[in-house]
């Protein structure tokens, strides 16, 4: 009984740890990465494209799929959860994040992130997003 209790705990705290990570973060959703990601993240961005793919370590992701579009927006990208579940060391989190981009045209996406938590820190996941809306700012919007 007791390993089912101290389960039941640490499936909690996961959930609080995202939970309040998610919080933090709201008015600018890099430092959810900042501060709940290990360096050596394993994270895969599910989907078609250029930029679905698993990536190793906070580096490459930010330098390959988070930087493209924070480069473009004008304001820092705001997040709304919309929900925040557990399951063991599995943490689900559902958000939509908006922001405006260097051209003035809106920005908004949604997400669902299935994260691996150990030692209060994600070290792997997987993330759905629409991916239309991150190629079309990536694409509309030249940094040269």
């Amino acid at each position: 009984m007791k390993v089912m209790e101290n389960n039941i705990e640490q499936q909690a705290a996961n959930k609080q740890i995202v939970t309040d990570a998610l919080s933090e973060s709201a008015h600018d959703f890099t430092l959810f990465f900042k501060n709940l990601f290990s360096k050596d993240v394993q994270w895969t961005i599910a989907g078609h494209g250029p930029v679905a793919s698993t990536y190793y370590g906070m580096e490459e992701l930010f330098e390959i799929a988070e930087s493209p579009l924070y480069l473009r927006l004008a304001q820092p990208l705001t997040i709304k959860t919309l929900g925040v579940w557990a399951d063991g060391n599995q943490v689900f989190a559902r958000i939509e994040s908006a922001s405006v981009a260097i051209d003035g045209q809106p920005y908004q996406n949604a997400y669902m992130y299935i994260m691996t938590i150990e030692n209060g820190k994600v070290v792997s996941g997987i993330e759905w997003l629409d991916l239309n809306a991150y190629y079309d700012i990536v694409s509309r919007i030249s940094l040269d």
